[in-house]
């Protein structure tokens, strides 16, 4: 099954019901801290490493959850690096492709680049005393205002070779996956955001929900979403039982995702008007992430390439039944 765990879902509602999403830019949010305290980024990890257990379901379920409420943690990147390790880790260690772009590198103690060619390794950013050394990152960001930094590799950084027993593309493949729970997530929060605006508006003496282009609208989004949901539901179920089909599932999955999030964020801000883009509202919070994540791990572009090509070198039928067959 790739359905979270329902304990998981509970423990998640619970610790994110009342959590206010503004945090402070460029620094992950004060829940963050909880979340690590309670395992989150390791979910996933089996017993014997000395993780809690838990399914790939269960760390998409929780990745989902704060995303849908806009809140901002290196939830993703930490999880990426403790599955890649298969160790639950203490400090913060982000996980990257280059060193030129890390998602929250400003805050990361440790980073783990995994390029797509060549050794993963390990690069301690910490001076002697513990602290970030000044000049090793340049700070970046994205456009929800994610840290998003250059780190600068230099003779005084500690590297060492990481030798992960998996395959460059798994690895990948499981990154753009998170991110495509992370899309839906937040692409729920917006639609539920979109939805009460659309019930507490009223115009001509009646709710703009009750209105036919309004309601037809928030149906499109909504059933473009819930087929979205299910396109990465059947990835999650690949990843964890046909490890060989995970690219391909995560393919459709990842596209899915991203073609969602552009139609949601934009209904959502046609019918929000111009109380939508406001700092105030808390609809900027979803939307800039969905604009900024869908690029993010592969875009909808380069995901869509990489299906062609392997359909091309593979035969049409051969990818269609990769796609469609039972898990």
């Amino acid at each position: 099954m790739s359905t979270p765990d329902e304990l998981i879902v509970e423990v998640s509602e619970n610790v994110l019901a009342d959590v206010d999403p503004v945090a402070e830019e460029g620094e992950p949010h004060p829940i963050w801290s909880t979340m690590v305290e309670l395992g989150w980024p390791h979910v996933g990890l089996a017993e014997p490493v000395g993780g809690p257990g838990g399914s790939l379901a269960d760390l998409c379920a929780l990745v989902s959850a704060t995303a849908r409420r806009g809140i901002g943690v290196p939830l993703l990147e930490m999880s990426l690096s403790c599955w890649v390790l298969q160790e639950p880790l203490e400090d913060l260690v982000v996980f990257a492709r280059s060193p030129q772009w890390v998602p929250w590198g400003r805050c990361a103690e440790r980073l783990l680049v995994v390029p797509e060619r060549g050794e993963p390794h390990l690069v301690d950013l910490r001076a002697p005393g513990g602290s970030v050394r000044p000049g090793s990152v340049r700070p970046g960001s994205n456009l929800a205002a994610e840290p998003r930094d250059a780190v600068h590799v230099d003779d005084r950084a500690a590297v060492t070779r990481a030798s992960p027993a998996f395959d460059p593309e798994l690895v990948g493949a499981r990154a753009a996956l998170l991110n495509s729970a992370a899309l839906l997530g937040a692409a729920r929060g917006a639609l539920e955001l979109t939805r009460q605006h659309v019930q507490q508006r009223h115009q001509f003496g009646k709710p703009l929900l009750a209105l036919p282009p309004v309601a037809n609208s928030l149906a499109e989004v909504r059933a473009e979403l819930v087929a979205a949901e299910a396109a990465l539901e059947r990835a999650v179920q690949v990843h964890q039982q046909r490890a060989e089909h995970a690219p391909a599932a995560t393919a459709v999955a990842k596209i899915s995702a991203a073609r969602t999030a552009t139609a949601v964020a934009r209904t959502a801000h046609q019918l929000h008007g111009a109380m939508g883009v406001t700092r105030e509202h808390r609809l900027h919070l979803v939307t800039r992430r969905l604009w900024a994540w869908r690029d993010e791990h592969g875009s909808e572009r380069s995901w869509a390439r990489w299906l062609g090509s392997t359909a091309e070198r593979s035969g049409e039928h051969a990818v269609w039944d990769v796609l469609t067959s039972r898990v």
